[in-house]
């Protein structure tokens, strides 16, 4: 019987679906490979499209469901596979007994997906064994999983025992069908619950934002409520004037010839006389009477608008799942740190020396005349918008080949001529470097340049791009 709850594959699971993959798809020629999601890699295999997920509560392999969707570029770890799968035929489909890691054998390369529940990943392993690339960074504390290290397995925890020999799919055969069909449906839940939240969340904000509105607007009538009572105050003053005082009193004491003739104190400007403060007055009044009619406009509008929301609010679980429209994500608080935001990116080259990217035309500027020395080395893609890059070098130390290679080959990467096979980058030091007076944003005059062509790599892309690993 399926399991009612989301959750990965157990290493029976596993098992079974690659025994039923097996005849079907090795010997299958790969082609193109592409990130349906940011978890999720799918690669051709002849007329088949296998699915490898490494999403923590669904980390799984099967066939894909449906069909394929349009797609962006794929990403540096996309690109990787396609161009080392690509052409090539699935020369095996091979699973660790009892474990939950399945590889994908294209000659002497393979895919290796770690299909472990929240340790899930993908990597790209090389024929000497080491870890050409892998789609995300890990956080394992017991192996260094970093391009250029050997792939090693990961060894067994205590708490993936309950994974073990689960068959939640009932048996061969028809596994691999059942269990694709039951996490798209699944998966399709799981995305309409986080966009209802995401909607709730959305309308609780516009709700409070109206309480808001609404409260500012009855105190908006309150002062309106008083105009009445300024006309009272200027036909008194006009009444009595000849019994007033000239400039300079802050207050004048008249009777109230509205109500029992009491004595009653007005406060008063006293730089006006008192034929001044009267028209003072009346033109509050006046003022304020206009805007009644637009107030109480906006506090129904506002009244009824939340009312809607609130009703809407209460039955949104009601409501199919067609009819909810793509929520954004709400946005995260800032943090601190935000502040102290840097104007590039920071990569590292295989020489493990550091390579800054700057973010956008006005952080190029930041990047080359306030963060880089005049020693430093500076590279731009040549007759190309593009990103400034800032290899730091201290005490005269010339930058390592590959670094340079590295340095370059982002400098192409970050260009509009990204998609080139071969780029010609310019380079020199930064005090050769010098911003006219007037220009645009990243335009930057330069002298004693050199020309390094940069051949795009995806490869070297790919572990460019990589998130470094902090494992020990």
């Amino acid at each position: 019987m399926a399991p009612d709850r989301l959750g990965p594959l157990s290493d029976a699971e596993i098992a079974q679906i690659a025994d039923e993959l097996r005849p079907r798809l090795v010997g299958a020629l790969a082609g193109k490979a592409y990130l349906r999601d940011p978890d999720t890699l799918v690669v051709e295999l002849g007329r088949d499209r296998l699915l490898l997920g490494v999403a923590a509560r669904a980390s799984r392999l099967h066939l894909e469901v449906g069909h394929p969707t349009a797609s962006p570029p794929p990403p540096p770890f996309a690109m990787l596979v396609r161009r080392h799968a690509g052409g090539r035929r699935l020369a095996a489909l091979e699973v660790e007994p009892g474990e939950r890691i399945v590889t994908l054998a294209f000659g002497t390369e393979k895919l290796v997906a770690e299909l472990t529940g929240p340790h899930a990943n993908l990597f790209w392993v090389g024929e000497a064994g080491t870890i050409v690339a892998p789609l995300r960074r890990s956080h394992s504390t017991t192996r260094v999983l970093a391009p250029g290290q050997p792939y090693a397995p990961p060894t067994p925890a205590p708490a993936e025992a309950r994974w073990r020999g689960r068959r939640r799919f009932g048996e061969s055969p028809g596994v691999a069908d059942r269990a694709a069909a039951w996490y798209a449906e699944r998966l399709a839940e799981e995305d309409a619950r986080v966009r209802r939240e995401r909607a709730a969340v959305k309308l609780r904000r516009e709700i409070e934002r109206l309480a808001r509105r609404e409260r500012a607007l009855e105190g908006d009538l309150v002062r309106v409520s008083e105009a009445a009572g300024l006309r009272k105050l200027a036909d008194l003053l006009l009444a009595h004037l000849h019994e007033l005082p000239g400039r300079g009193a802050t207050h004048v004491t008249v009777p109230d010839d509205f109500e029992d003739g009491a004595p009653l104190t007005i406060p008063v400007d006293p730089a006006r006389d008192g034929r001044q403060n009267a028209a003072h007055f009346y033109k509050q009044h006046k003022r304020l009477t206009a805007g009644r009619k637009r107030v109480d406009e906006r506090l129904a509008a506002t009244r009824a608008e939340r009312a809607a929301l609130t009703v809407k609010l209460l039955t949104l679980d009601t409501l199919p799942d067609e009819a909810l429209a793509a929520a954004p994500a709400p946005a995260p608080r800032a943090r601190a740190r935000d502040a102290e935001r840097l104007p590039y990116r920071e990569f590292r080259s295989a020489a493990g020396e550091a390579i800054w990217v700057g973010r956008g035309s006005g952080d190029n500027d930041a990047l080359t005349f306030r963060h880089a020395r005049g020693g430093d080395l500076w590279l731009h893609c040549r007759d190309a918008a593009g990103a400034h890059v800032v290899v730091p070098l201290r005490a005269g130390k010339p930058a390592a080949e590959a670094t340079l290679l590295d340095a370059g080959t982002l400098a192409a990467h970050y260009s509009k001529l990204a998609g080139e096979a071969q780029v010609d980058v310019l380079y020199t030091h930064v005090k050769n470097l010098r911003k006219p007076k007037g220009a645009p944003p990243g335009r930057v005059f330069t002298s004693d340049t050199k020309t390094l062509r940069v051949r795009l790599e995806p490869e070297r892309l790919a572990r460019l791009l990589a998130p470094v690993s902090d494992e020990v």
